[in-house]
C-alpha cells in the first residue's frame, strides 16, 4: 500500500501554469453536459428518430475535425493562447444559440458550429501543456490535465441529470456558461506565452526528423488505430445512453450517476495509476491492453441482463480510458516535431473527430436494424483491430530500437 507521502510525488515538480491550465479545464469540462444527453433530448424531448438523432450527433465529429484542422493551423501560425480563448468564447456562443434551436436543420447547423468552434481548443490545449511542462513530468501534466476533465466530466454528468429533469433547455445555458468562465479564467490567470514553435526546449524527446504529420508513416498508423479504439470507445456517450434509457428504463437522473461513474475512476485513480506504471511497461502495451478492456466492457453485456453488468461494464471502460488515452496522448506529442506541434495535434485530435462522426451513425443504424446485442458484438470486433494494431506498433518499436543503439 504506498504512503500518502509517496502519492504525493505524483504531483510534485509541476509548474503553476499548469495548475492554472488544469482549472480551467476542470471548469469548462464541469458544464459537458450537453453532448451526453444529446440523443436523448433528440429522440425523447423532440421526438426525432434513432437514425435522425445519429446524424445529428455525427455533426458534432464533422465539427470537430474542422475545428481541430483550423486549431492546428492556428497554433503553428500564431500560438495557442489566443486559441485557447476565443475557442471557449465562440463555443460558448453556440451552445446557448443551439439550446434555442427546434428546428432539425437549424439543430443540424449549430451543433457542426459547437465542436467547429469548441475543438479548436484540442491542438491548442496539447501544445499548451507540453509548453509549460518539463522532461522530467511531462507524463504527470498530461495526467493532471486529465485528472481535471475527468473530475468537471463527474459533476458534469450528475448536474446534467438534475437539470434535465426540469427543462433540457438548462443543459445548454449551463454548458455555455461554463466555456465563457473557462475563458476568463484564462483570460485573466494565465500568463500568455507566445508560439510554441519558438520554445523547442519545452519538448521532451522531440524526433526532429519528422517536419509533418501526413510524412510520419508510423504516427499515420498510430492515428488509424486511435480513430478505431476511439470509435467504438464513443459508444459511451452515443448510444449507451439510449441502451440505458430504452433496456433498462434508467431516469436522466439514474444516467447521470452511471456516466459520473466514469469520470469518478479516473479522476481518483488515474494520476497515480500513470506515476506508478509509467516505467514498468511500453506505452503500447498499455495501450493494447486497455483497448483489450475495452472489447471486454461490451462483450459483457450480452449474455447477462443485470444492474450489476452495466456497472462493471462501466469499470472496465473507465479502466480501458486510464490505461489507453494518457499513453496515446504521450506518444503523439513525444513524436511532434516542435515546428508542426499543432499540425501533429490537429492529425490526433481528428482521428478522435473522424471516430465522433462514425460512432453515432454506427451505433444508431446497428441499433435501428439489428437490436443492440448486434452493436455490442460488433463493437467488441472493431477494438479487436487496434487492440492487435497496437500490439503490433509496440513489436516495430522494439526491433527499431536495437538498430538505433548501434547506429548511434
Amino acid at each position: 500500500m504506498p504512503k500518502l507521502t509517496d502519492l504525493s510525488k505524483a504531483y510534485s515538480g509541476i509548474s503553476r501554469n499548469m495548475w492554472i491550465l488544469a482549472v480551467a479545464m476542470f471548469i469548462n469540462r464541469c458544464g459537458s453536459m450537453v453532448l451526453l444527453f444529446m440523443s436523448v433530448y433528440l429522440t425523447k424531448s423532440l421526438h426525432f428518430s434513432i437514425p435522425e438523432a445519429g446524424f445529428i450527433m455525427m455533426l458534432f465529429g464533422a465539427g470537430s475535425i474542422v475545428g481541430a484542422f483550423i486549431g492546428g493551423k492556428l497554433v503553428d501560425t500564431i500560438g495557442f493562447y489566443p486559441i485557447l480563448v476565443w475557442s471557449l468564447i465562440l463555443c460558448g456562443i453556440m451552445l446557448m444559440i443551439l439550446g434555442q434551436m427546434h428546428e432539425y436543420r437549424y439543430i443540424a447547423i449549430f451543433t457542426f458550429l459547437v465542436t467547429a468552434t469548441g475543438d479548436m481548443f484540442r491542438p491548442a490545449n496539447s501544445a499548451a501543456i507540453s509548453s509549460y511542462s518539463s522532461k522530467d513530468n511531462y507524463p504527470q501534466s498530461i495526467a493532471l490535465n486529465r485528472l481535471a476533465m475527468n473530475l468537471g466530466f463527474t459533476i458534469g454528468p450528475v448536474l446534467g441529470g438534475v437539470l434535465a429533469t426540469y427543462s433540457y433547455d438548462l443543459l445548454f445555458w449551463a454548458d455555455g456558461i461554463t466555456c465563457a468562465f473557462a475563458a476568463i479564467f484564462i483570460f485573466l490567470i494565465l500568463p500568455n506565452r507566445k508560439a510554441i514553435a519558438d520554445e523547442k526546449d519545452a519538448l521532451p524527446n522531440a524526433d526532429q526528423g519528422h517536419i509533418s504529420p501526413y510524412r510520419d508513416k508510423q504516427f499515420i498508423a498510430f492515428v488509424i488505430f486511435t480513430m478505431l479504439y476511439a470509435l467504438t470507445f464513443f459508444q459511451l456517450i452515443t448510444t449507451l445512453p439510449l441502451y440505458f434509457k430504452e433496456v433498462y428504463k434508467l431516469s436522466e437522473k439514474h444516467i447521470g450517476w452511471l456516466m459520473a461513474l466514469n469520470g469518478i475512476g479516473v479522476a481518483v485513480i488515474e494520476m497515480f495509476l500513470i506515476y506508478y506504471i509509467q516505467d514498468k511497461w511500453t506505452k503500447f502495451k498499455f495501450i493494447a491492453l486497455g483497448a483489450l478492456l475495452l472489447i471486454a466492457s461490451y462483450w459483457i453485456l450480452l449474455p447477462v441482463h443485470s444492474l450489476y453488468i452495466l456497472l462493471l461494464s462501466m469499470i472496465l471502460i473507465t479502466a480501458s480510458e486510464m490505461l489507453a488515452m494518457p499513453f496515446m496522448s504521450t506518444y503523439a506529442l513525444k513524436r511532434a516535431n516542435p515546428g508542426s506541434m499543432g499540425q501533429y495535434m490537429a492529425l490526433y485530435s481528428m482521428a478522435w473527430s473522424i471516430a465522433q462522426i462514425l460512432a453515432p451513425l454506427l451505433g444508431t443504424q446497428i441499433i435501428d436494424r439489428f437490436g443492440y446485442a448486434a452493436l455490442f458484438g460488433v463493437l467488441g470486433c472493431i477494438a479487436m483491430i487496434p487492440f492487435l494494431g497496437f500490439r503490433w506498433m509496440d513489436r516495430q518499436v522494439q526491433e527499431d530500437q536495437p538498430q538505433a543503439e548501434v547506429a548511434a
